[in-house]
């Protein structure tokens, strides 16, 4: 009985005697790998089909590669996931540049599974392809030996019946062997053009009806994992055409109080660009929020991912940051409210940097199953999804005394600061106040601390007063502070140099005073101290910093101060003397020559030195 050989099997058959030139069964082998390789649908998988439509590429070697990649990936998921994890931790630099690449910066590199089989499909395939190219070439150079040389072969194939036979058997085949080395090779399919053009039309309609629920779960996925709870998003619309971004009912819970919001967006609206779209991010322009509120209770309490309490806590060492223990005093000896304090910076620990040995240890967990370790992924991306260049949040209240309804601009804030690159800059302006900070965030160490650098002006000290405790050593009454910060945070250490300004220095002393110097000295300095430089530094455990004053600058400051309070008492007790004795009996000129000032100045020369030495 007569069996036909299946079609798949003889498309196979007549790539060996057929017109398909070597070059593009590597073509066909490499590509199909590489597509089958890697896990799930990406913009990978979208530029393979279209250099699949565009290129003359052999279907069913295309076809069959891409079945045999897809069984191997699941066979070795282990091993492409051990390969993703050094590939990420070696060439990471690989990926930032496919990233670059429209459509196949789609991608997600983060998948171990899928940085693996990106950097080894390709490799598999081409010594796949250059095997079987290799294959092809000796079986029709042999092909070619038997056409030429043997009179046999030829009186045997020039039978008609062997012809027919060939043809059902094996399918069809090249007039000659001769023409399998001299014919010449077209790479391009001309209606695969055209082909390829309909799918990325068809392409794009179909994404453009669900991109947006696709965007919106990738950026609550993210948004929550970054804040460590759950984050809400009712709706978010994104318009291909025009680049417009629009969303609505955005609801950050606290992780510290699930219960409650710690913001919550009524509303915001940007610009995007097509060109970042095709990369896979939303990178927003002129964003623009309304109706945003802090600390709103929740309909229900909100899911917590991660909670700081799991984080290891850093022990502080002042011998770590140079300082003397003597300068050192906890929050709780100047701020009324040193709890609320330390509670914000608990929420703003899961924003900061985390040191090497700590990120690596939460990206390296091993999966338990086969299949999980195609769905791990890194922690860190490895390039920014989302991206708000430009924010304005304007008339916001701010719970603070010290700047109040406030207009706050933010610059390149990204769900993954580290690996974006840019600084953010921070800007606060109070419209009540006055009082301005500028903040620059620089992330440009792979695994250390990120650099904290700005200035501020404007802080009016009898507004600051309020947060200071009895225990603070003095209560200001007036005055205006600016000046600059710098140095570094991360999620377990910050070290911060404020060097400070005071003008107009009106201020008085509580109970025991500062420095040691008791009350009345205190009290006695503050009465001649108008202005005022110093540096303050702000060291320790991020939830349980110590404030490090400059006691040596002080109490030099001080002490002049004392000298010239001293000085101005004693002018005016000799004044006072002068007057009482000699009352009206004196012309001017002898007053003027008497004064106390002048008196000190002869005094001075004659017993010798400088002017600011007596």
């Amino acid at each position: 009985m007569f069996i036909p050989i299946p079609r798949s099997i003889k498309k196979m058959l007549a790539v060996f005697r057929g017109g398909v030139a070597p070059p593009l069964i590597f073509l066909s082998v490499m590509l199909g790998f590489w597509f089958g390789l890697v896990p799930g649908w990406s913009g990978l998988h979208t530029v393979l089909v279209i250099l699949f439509l565009i290129l003359n590429i052999h279907t069913a070697l295309f076809l069959l590669s891409a079945a045999i990649g897809k069984g191997l990936l699941f066979a070795a998921a282990p091993v492409l996931y051990h390969i993703g994890v050094f590939a990420q931790d070696h060439i990471s630099w690989l990926f930032k540049l496919l990233a670059s690449v429209p459509l196949v910066g789609i991608t997600d590199f983060t998948r171990y599974s899928v940085a693996g089989a990106v950097v080894v499909g390709p490799v598999i395939g081409a010594i796949a392809g250059l095997l079987l190219a290799r294959a092809v070439i000796g079986f029709r150079k042999t092909l070619l030996r038997f056409e030429e040389n043997s009179e046999a072969f030829k009186k045997w194939y020039s039978h008609r019946w062997v012809r027919i036979i060939d043809r059902l058997l094996v399918g069809k085949r090249t007039k000659d062997a001769q023409s399998l080395f001299t014919g010449r090779t077209v790479y391009i399919r001309k209606a695969g053009v055209v082909l390829a053009l309909i799918v990325i039309i068809v392409s794009a309609v179909a994404v453009n009806m669900v991109k947006d629920e696709t965007v919106r779960e990738y950026a609550v996925n993210r948004m929550t994992q970054a804040n460590g709870a759950e984050v809400n998003l009712a709706s978010l619309a994104l318009s291909l055409l025009t680049g417009a971004v629009s969303a609505a009912g955005i609801q950050v819970t606290d992780a510290d109080s699930p219960e409650n919001n710690f913001v919550a967006i009524e509303k915001l609206s940007a610009d995007a660009s097509l060109y970042n779209i095709l990369l896979g991010k939303l990178v927003l322009d002129n964003l623009e929020v309304t109706n945003i509120s802090f600390d709103e209770k929740r309909r229900t309490p909100g899911k917590v991912v991660t909670k700081s309490s799991e984080e290891k806590e850093a022990v502080f060492d002042p011998g770590e940051f140079k300082i003397e223990v003597a300068d050192i005093a906890k929050l709780e000896n100047y701020f009324k409210d040193a709890k609320a304090l330390k509670e914000n910076l608990a929420r703003l620990r899961r924003f900061l940097p985390k040191p090497k040995d700590e990120k690596q240890a939460a990206a390296r967990q091993v999966p338990l199953k086969h299949l999980e370790y195609l769905g791990a992924r890194s922690q860190e991306p490895a390039t920014p999804r989302l991206l708000a260049r430009n924010m304005l949040l304007d008339k916001i209240e701010i719970p603070s005394v010290m700047f109040g309804n406030s207009a706050i601009t933010l610059k390149n804030i990204s769900d993954s600061p580290r690996t974006a690159g840019l600084p953010i800059d921070i800007e606060i302006g109070s419209h009540d106040t006055g009082a301005e900070v500028k903040v620059t965030v620089d992330f440009d160490s792979a695994a250390g601390p990120a650099k904290l650098s700005g200035i501020f002006s404007g802080f009016d000290l009898a507004k600051f007063q309020s947060g200071l405790g009895e225990r603070a050593g003095l209560a200001f009454q007036s005055g205006l502070a600016a000046g600059s910060f710098n140095g570094q945070i991360s999620a377990q250490t910050v070290d911060l140099s404020i060097a400070v300004n005071i003008k107009n220095l009106k201020a008085t002393s509580q109970g025991d005073g500062i420095l040691g110097l008791g009350a009345n000295h205190t009290r006695r300095i503050l009465d001649t101290l108008k202005d005022l430089n110093t540096t303050i530094r702000v060291v320790g455990p991020v939830t349980e910093p110590r404030v490090a004053f400059d006691t040596k600058g002080l109490t030099e400051q001080f002490r002049q101060a004392l000298i010239d309070a001293g000085r101005e008492r004693f002018a005016q007790e000799l004044d006072g003397q002068i007057q009482k004795q000699l009352g009206d009996k004196l012309p001017d000129e002898v007053k003027e020559a008497v004064k106390p000032k002048g008196l000190l100045e002869a005094l001075g020369g004659l017993l010798g030195g400088k002017k600011e030495e007596q």
